[in-house]
């Protein structure tokens, strides 16, 4: 009998291991939690303490959501040790197909919101491009992917400044991705499409592949270890305060004027700004400084983990679901724009004024579908939508205990690892070999 690929053996609830993943899950929740108030604002805080709550988010909360999924992909294709032979194309087509998986769940999430215009971009298909460009690399060791995080991050911006800059104008490349978009069923439902995904979208993978590498890196060392979490930390944090460092220092020197840059990919007429660290730009200084800082919040959440015991388990029960938990706060979030309820929680005065222009709002691209009317829900709904960043994080924290109670996995979770299991059996299934043929002997 051939025993099980490691990867396709779920470990002991109580090991060791265990232990490790719950500081992992603590992460996660940070990392969604980070988003949650982005996009509804920060629970129990107001004036100028949510609005430092949220600038530091913006950026480091997608920064974080990123490397971990490098972690997940360690997880699924050998841990500390990256499996070889047969177990590694079976890795790999579980990865493949969870991308895959992903990007069309994130697809119809991307629609569902549309609502939300440009105030929502909905990640999971952007996080199912990385995995699907990660896959080549699962076999690596930690060290060769620090190598390949590294030139990643190095390369990764500058060519994608270039592509885009091929795709701006009047050049045979423009020319392919106006003929596939036309047919991408993921560009014309949401706006998320191939080159989307990995180049003209709000997260591209040609820019933020880096990170997930750097995750699976991560992922490979023992992160039980006290030593290699301390290592982590402080690595982390000299990414953090050298890129910013040396991006200040960059950006005085060429007189560069960052200021008016808004959050997104760097617009194609302004290459100096390439050398900044704006929250979303993805550029190498953006990434690397927003990357130190998700090392060292996931090296504390692995040692918090280890030295509170239970205490945090709420917190990493949420941190299981953060699939299922992004996907609600997106739907809930476009909600309150729809009934016109998400103003009255921590939107800056200039959406709000947006939000009640009425019947005389303009129309621009990607505008929010606020009521045309200005109307605002009153009373209780009223509390209810000022009251979201609170409300939503007890939601998730009882939600998220309650299934755990019965469940393993959140409910996207387990709908997704379902689909990719069922589909990976299918695909790797060998064919049953033919009965050997029976021939009656003769006797003489």
């Amino acid at each position: 009998m051939t025993a099980s690929p490691p990867e396709l053996t779920p470990p002991p609830r109580e090991d060791v291991r265990t232990r490790r993943l719950i500081g992992v899950d603590i992460a996660r929740f940070v990392a969604v939690l980070g988003m949650f108030v982005i996009h509804f604002g920060a629970p129990f805080l107001s004036g100028t303490g949510e609005a430092r709550a949220a600038q530091f988010a913006s950026g480091r909360a997608t920064a974080l959501f990123t490397v971990l999924a490098g972690v997940s992909l360690a997880l699924l294709s050998g841990r500390g040790a990256p499996l070889r032979g047969t177990a590694l194309r079976t890795a790999r087509t579980r990865i493949a197909v969870r991308a895959v998986l992903l990007v069309v769940l994130g697809i119809a999430l991307a629609w569902a919101t549309a609502p939300a215009g440009f105030l929502l971009t909905v990640i999971i298909p952007f996080y199912g491009m990385y995995f699907l460009l990660a896959v080549p690399f699962v076999g690596l060791g930690a060290r060769g992917l620090v190598i390949a995080a590294s030139v990643a991050a190095l390369v990764g911006p500058q060519l994608s400044f270039l592509l885009r800059s091929g795709m701006a104008a009047d050049t045979p490349l423009a020319l392919l991705v106006d003929s596939v978009n036309a047919v991408d069923p993921g560009h014309l439902l949401a706006a998320s499409g191939v080159f989307d995904l990995l180049l003209l979208g709000f997260y591209p993978a040609a820019s933020y592949l880096a990170l997930v590498l750097a995750g699976l890196a991560v992922g490979r060392l023992d992160l039980r270890s006290g030593a290699v979490r301390l290592r982590l930390g402080v690595v982390g944090l000299l990414l953090a305060v050298g890129s910013a460092a040396l991006s200040q220092a960059l950006v005085e020197w060429f007189g560069v004027d960052p200021e008016g840059m808004a959050q997104g990919a760097v617009p194609v007429d302004h290459p100096e700004w390439l050398l900044a660290g704006v929250a979303h730009s993805g550029t190498t200084f953006e990434l690397a400084g927003s990357g130190g800082i998700a090392l060292v919040v996931l090296a504390m959440c692995l040692e918090l983990a280890d030295r509170t015991g239970k205490v945090l388990l709420p917190l990493a029960w949420a941190g299981s679901m953060a699939l299922t938990l992004y996907a609600l706060h997106a739907l809930v979030m476009t909600w309150q724009i729809v009934v016109g309820g998400w103003v009255l929680g921590s939107a800056p005065e200039f959406l709000v004024e947006l939000a009640s222009l009425g019947p005389a709002m303009p129309e621009l691209p990607d505008l929010p579908d606020f009521p045309r009317d200005g109307h605002r829900p009153e009373g209780v709904m009223a509390w209810v939508h000022a009251s979201m960043p609170e409300l939503f994080l007890l939601f998730s924290l009882v939600f998220a205990a309650a299934w755990h109670r019965r469940f393993r996995r959140g409910p996207l979770e387990a709908l997704v690892s379902e689909a990719v299991a069922r589909i990976t059996t299918a695909l790797t299934r060998a064919p049953a070999p033919a009965a050997p043929e029976v021939r009656a002997e003769r006797h003489p």
